[in-house]
């Protein structure tokens, strides 16, 4: 049944049809999309209304509208101290619109006026959700949308009633609110860190912990292994997707944890002066956390190298696709280890569980890989240039930035405008996708029946 309605995010379309005029259309749609939606909200941070002293400057609404948009994180404010209830209900209203997803949003709206969605439209929400079948896609919007707000307003309402106590009941509903979009949208936007207090004095509540922890997973495990798993109670049935997703995703969490706590003997001070259970609990939600919410409840700048390089492992892999997190995703790392595990064992094809992965899935997992690390490699070397600052610190914010996780060693604030335009790049192009911007700078692929003889190449 999963085979049939959902497929991994670009799998629904063949080679070809990547590089058609449709294809290409639809990408600069998406690219166009996304840049409005950051010019409104730029707009909208600069008015003094949106700040509690003086206005942003039109650097600092860009950056924040940038980072709210693509739901990272980064910043170079306090927006607990520096944005007033308008700018932050600005910047919650980015987070929702990015990370449902601006085409969720708009095929939602011409489906309530009654318009009707046309092939063009289809086809972007299919690439935006993840959905193979596009006769039905306006019923299945809404089902995502109706789902992702259940979700929310659930997550909501668990953490109003534990901080209702503290913070009273509109405060505490609105924090509640704020911080279970941002979690569940794998946002890393808080309204705590600068006031000198980590999650209100719930930074070691587990309760709380817990339900942050659940957001985020649910967030970023994505639509497709969301439904798949809702429906292995009646069809008892797992696509190989979701196995390498969960397999990825347990491995990430168990070696990140392992690091961490032993982040003291990598010389580490984030986690001195901590009791067990606290070090546990603030651990198992940082590697958490760190996939490509963001969240953080530690100095990550006191952390040990180690630690810190296991982190930015952590972020560039990311979350699924068809989800709210970033990085490469899972399963393209994934399935770059399932070609390397076979042809390490000398097999003539990638099998997993028992099924071959096609040599189009294998190319498009290189070329996302590829792109990935070139585009790091190249504004981490920019900054380089730019700046004397520290190569792993550098390296971490920009890797940070391209999978929208908002984690920092510090470096941010400090940065240069040249600097922070590059890092508002890097978010808007993790956010959109290597391969989607791949397919835009696509020449428009030209048929030939001319056929060139094969030649092995050398490697190794």
């Amino acid at each position: 049944m999963p085979e049939r309605i959902i497929e991994l995010q670009g799998e629904a379309q063949s080679a070809l049809s990547q590089h058609s005029p449709l294809a290409r259309r639809n990408a600069i749609t998406l690219v166009a999309g996304f840049a409005a939606i950051i010019l409104a909200g730029t707009l909208l941070l600069r008015l003094p209304v949106a700040a509690v002293a003086e206005p942003l400057t039109w650097e600092e609404a860009f950056f924040i509208a940038t980072s709210a948009t693509t739901v990272t994180g980064l910043v170079v404010i306090t927006p607990a101290l520096d944005l007033s209830l308008f700018g932050q209900i600005v910047v919650l209203v980015l987070i929702e619109v990015g990370g449902v997803g601006f085409i969720a949003f708009s095929v939602l709206l011409f489906t309530l006026i009654g318009r009707r969605v046309g092939y063009g439209g289809r086809f972007m929400a299919k690439q935006a959700l993840g959905v193979m079948e596009s006769t039905r896609i306006g019923r299945f919007t809404i089902m995502v949308l109706l789902t992702t707000i259940t979700i929310q307003l659930m997550g909501a309402l668990l953490l109003w009633l534990r901080w209702r106590g503290t913070h009273g009941g509109l405060r505490g509903a609105y924090l509640a609110l704020f911080h279970s979009v941002s979690a569940f949208c794998n946002a890393g936007f808080d309204l705590f860190s600068g006031t000198g207090e980590n999650l209100f004095g719930y930074d070691s509540d587990p309760y709380t912990l817990t339900v942050l922890m659940l957001l985020i997973i649910i967030g970023g495990l994505g639509i497709l292994v969301g439904v798949d798993l809702a429906t292995y109670p009646w069809d008892r049935r797992l696509m190989v997707h979701t196995k390498l997703t969960l397999v990825v995703t347990a491995s990430l969490y168990i070696f990140g944890i392992v690091i961490l706590l032993l982040d003291s003997n990598f010389e580490g001070s984030a986690f001195v002066g901590m009791g067990f259970s606290e070090r546990i609990w603030k651990t198992v939600f940082t590697v958490v956390s760190a996939r490509t919410a963001g969240l953080t409840i530690v100095p990550i700048e006191l952390l040990g190298q180690a630690s810190a390089l296991t982190i930015l492992v952590s972020m560039f892999v990311g979350g699924a696709p068809a989800s709210m997190a970033g990085g490469v995703t899972m399963s393209t790392v994934a399935v770059l280890m399932v070609a390397v595990y076979s042809t390490v064992r000398g097999q003539p094809n990638a099998v997993a569980f028992g099924r071959t992965l096609p040599l189009e899935t294998i190319a498009k997992a290189v070329a996302i890989m590829t792109v990935a690390t070139l585009l790091c490699f190249a504004i981490t070397l920019s900054l380089l240039t730019d700046l004397e600052d520290s190569f792993l610190a550098l390296t971490f914010e920009v890797v940070s930035a391209f999978s929208n996780t908002g984690y920092s060693l510090g470096e941010t604030p400090n940065l240069d405008s040249v600097g922070r335009f590059l890092i508002a790049f890097t978010m808007f192009w993790g956010r959109l996708g290597p391969l989607t911007l791949v397919v835009l700078l696509a020449q428009r692929e030209r048929p030939t029946y001319a056929r060139y003889p094969t030649e092995k190449i050398v490697l190794g």
